[in-house]
């Protein structure tokens, strides 16, 4: 349970950083195109995640 509200919680952060930079290109006149950003930000959460849990398996293991 611990780890699925961390996975929550990286979900949050990912796509609340995601709409910050789409709404900032939007205002500039840039558009983003969500079919090639959507994989890399997914991928960027997944590394994230994986970090975050190896450093608790981490300190759980000591």
């Amino acid at each position: 349970m611990k780890n699925f509200l961390k996975g929550a919680a990286i979900v949050v952060a990912v796509l609340t950083v995601l709409m910050v930079i789409n709404i900032v290109g939007n205002l500039n006149g840039v558009n983003m195109d969500s079919l090639s950003n959507g994989p890399v930000w997914a991928l960027c959460a997944v590394m994230i995640y994986r970090d975050i849990v190896r450093d608790t398996k981490k300190k759980d293991d000591k």
